[in-house]
């Protein structure tokens, strides 16, 4: 099981969430080869795929290094949340991978912000760059400086 962790510096922010069909935007290094992909593979709960063992995973990509197929399943059924005031880095995903591991995650859109008045949400923002708006009282709420790493886990949030 491997953990995607977040950390961000946040202003007037309740939580930062990602929601149930969120796309998470990834390079994966084959455990054979260790082939990396040039580029990011979207992986979503959304999508479904019979796996090499014949369980139902998110993905299944074929390296173009060794041709081995590996998969990738997210594990946990709802989208995770990073709280503010809470640990620097928080779990909001986690997978388990057969074959490969996740190299590097690449922040883009797609989360949703709650101000820290609880009552203005934000949908579908993009985190890629510092990111601001204004609350329904006029106090700007932003978030900037976001990263992702991977950690082993156990698929525990928080």
């Amino acid at each position: 099981m491997i953990d995607l962790q977040l950390s961000a510096e946040v202003e007037n922010v309740q939580k930062i969430g990602v929601p149930r069909d969120h796309t998470f935007f990834i390079k994966l290094r084959c455990v054979n080869c260790n082939d990396i992909t040039p580029s990011a593979v979207g992986i979503s709960r959304d999508m479904e795929v019979e796996g090499v063992r014949g369980a139902s995973v998110n993905m299944q990509i074929k390296c173009k290094g060794c041709s081995r197929v590996n998969d990738i399943s997210i594990v946990d059924e709802d989208g995770g949340e990073f709280v503010a005031d809470s640990d620097k880095w928080q779990t909001i995903a986690s997978f388990e991978c057969r074959g490969v591991d996740l190299h590097e995650y690449e922040v883009r859109d797609g989360y949703y912000v709650v101000a820290a008045d609880g009552k203005t949400r934000f949908e579908d923002a993009d985190l890629s760059d510092d990111w601001c708006e204004v609350d329904e009282k006029g106090r700007p709420v932003s978030v900037s400086q976001v990263a992702g790493r991977f950690v082993a886990g156990g698929g525990k949030k928080g």
